[in-house]
This record gives structure tokens, sequence and C-alpha cells, in this order.
């Protein structure tokens, strides 16, 4: 049994004890190092293991057909926008999970928070509201290194569906 002083009063209290016995002030708790460091390392760990887990998820289903069996259906870039942003619903009906061909002007190339390629690719116009946001592997990086801003693409790959973008994954530049 270890004795404590009191928050309240001051007097010495033991740590098992309900309350001081002056003030009835409820005695100061130990910290448990324990739980502290079991908690510390599950912050550190969840994350990692977060983000281990949706690149697992991104890296393939293995339920797809390859794009080689398959042929993809030609859709022209502003026609797959057009429909995204009239009616998301019957957009999906028509083009989510089915691969798809089309050729825009590429706006970026960047690396998510996963650090997976990606390069968004619009009519050309100076404002768009929705381009397509292809996903690529790191086979296509070097390809896609050499892209810059305003070049001319067609690209081939999955439609996953709207999420202020037209997310298309799998893809691959078929023509720079």
């Amino acid at each position: 049994m270890a004795l404590v002083k009191c928050r309240q009063c001051g007097n010495e209290v033991a740590t098992n004890a309900k309350a001081c016995s002056k003030c009835g002030a409820p005695p100061p708790r130990r910290l448990n190092f324990g739980k502290l460091f079991g908690i510390a390392v599950a912050l550190l760990v969840a994350p990692c293991f977060l983000a281990w887990a949706l690149a697992q998820v991104r890296s393939g289903d293995g339920a797809a057909p390859t794009r080689r069996t398959v042929d993809a259906k030609q859709v022209e870039l502003r026609t797959l926008l057009a429909e995204y942003t009239d009616n998301e619903v019957r957009a999906d009906a028509s083009f989510k999970g089915k691969l798809i061909q089309t050729s825009g002007v590429v706006d970026d190339v960047k690396r998510d928070v996963l650090n997976t390629v990606y390069v968004i690719v619009g009519t050309g116009k100076r404002y768009e509201a929705r381009q397509v946001q292809c996903f690529l592997d790191e086979e296509n990086a070097q390809t896609v290194a050499s892209l810059t801003k305003g070049n001319r693409v067609t690209i081939r790959g999955r439609v996953e569906g709207l999420m202020m973008n037209v997310l298309v994954k799998d893809c691959e530049i078929v023509q720079l």
C-alpha cells in the first residue's frame, strides 16, 4: 500500500482508499504505463495496417478479366463526362465495371496518398468540373513520367464510378 498526497488538501492518502479521510476527495490515480504503451502502439500500427489493407484491395481482386482478353468499348471522353454529369446512376449502369478506351488531353500527373500513379485527362477546356482520373500501375510509371500537361493521350481502363472525377482503374496508356 503506497501513500500519495491528496490534490485537495495535501493530506497523505492510501492509493487503495476510496476517498481522502480529511476532505473526502478521491485519491489521485497512478498512470498505468502498460495501458499507455498499448494505446501508443495501436495508434502507430493502425494507420500502417490500414494503408497496407487499402493497397491490397487496390492491387486487384482477381475477378476482373485481363485487358488483353476483352475488347474495350470506344467512348468519346466528352460523352463519358456528360453522362456522369447528367445522371450518375444511368452512367454507372452503362459504364461501371466495363473496360473503356477514350482519348483526351492530360491535365495533371500525380501520385495519391498510397503512392499510386494517376493521370487526370480532360477535354482540354480551361475550367472543367469533371475529368477522368486514370490510375496506373508502377509498370507504366516511366511512360507516365514522360507526359506533360496538354499532351493528347489515349487510355484504356475499367470505370469505377464517380467521385469528384470519373475514376478509371487498371489503366494503360494506349497512345501518346
